[in-house]
């Protein structure tokens, strides 16, 4: 296979694998499952990730490679931290609902991997993602833009509120419209009170 052509193959293994993820969970997906809904042989999916946990490695860096490019676009364009905060949060309820439900994997399924792969995952998960948003709301603070709070607890906190989103189908029932994306950075943000 020439060089093109393995990227190729990798791209649709990868798009494939996580769809399958997202709609039946880890354990219930074989390395069958996948090449058949690829149609290559199981050797050939081998010949590019070596077993079910690789591959599912492999969807999760792409997802918080992602995220992070995604972060460094809205801190760039962004000069307050505010700013940053809601455009993240707009971007990330803003993709497509197949690509949201990928986010939820991490959490979901993490527990299905090995002691030393899931230590690697999290320490990168809180490096390209969840320490990026804490820092931007601690510098938020440190500047006396938003209340000293711990900056820990608010990202949890907003990605909580977010987390319901992160299904094909909103455990919530409703779709992240604009409207609701405003309404949920106004209650974090302000509060409900009047």
């Amino acid at each position: 296979m020439s060089h093109p052509e393995v990227a190729n193959s990798r791209t649709i293994i990868l798009s494939a694998a996580e769809r399958l993820f997202v709609e039946k969970g880890y354990h219930a997906i074989s390395m069958r499952e996948i090449a058949d809904a690829v149609g290559m042989t199981k050797a050939a999916l081998y010949y590019h990730f070596r077993d079910k946990e690789q591959l599912f490695m492999a969807i999760l860096e792409g997802v918080l490679n992602e995220l992070s490019a995604l972060i460094e676009q809205c801190h760039l364009a962004e000069s307050s931290h505010r700013g940053q905060i809601e455009a993240i949060v707009q971007q990330i309820m803003s993709l497509p609902p197949e690509r949201r439900a990928s986010l939820r994997l991490a959490s979901q399924e993490l527990g299905n991997l090995d002691a030393a792969t899931r230590r690697n995952f999290i320490e990168q998960y809180h490096t390209q993602f969840i320490g990026r948003i804490t820092n931007i709301l601690a510098a938020g603070m440190a500047c006396g833009e938003f209340r000293a709070l711990d900056p820990g607890i608010a990202t949890w906190t907003l990605l909580g509120m977010m987390y319901p989103y992160f299904h094909v189908t909103p455990v919530t029932g409703v779709a992240p419209t604009t409207s609701l994306i405003q309404q949920l950075l106004s209650i974090f943000f302000d509060g409900l009170q009047r």
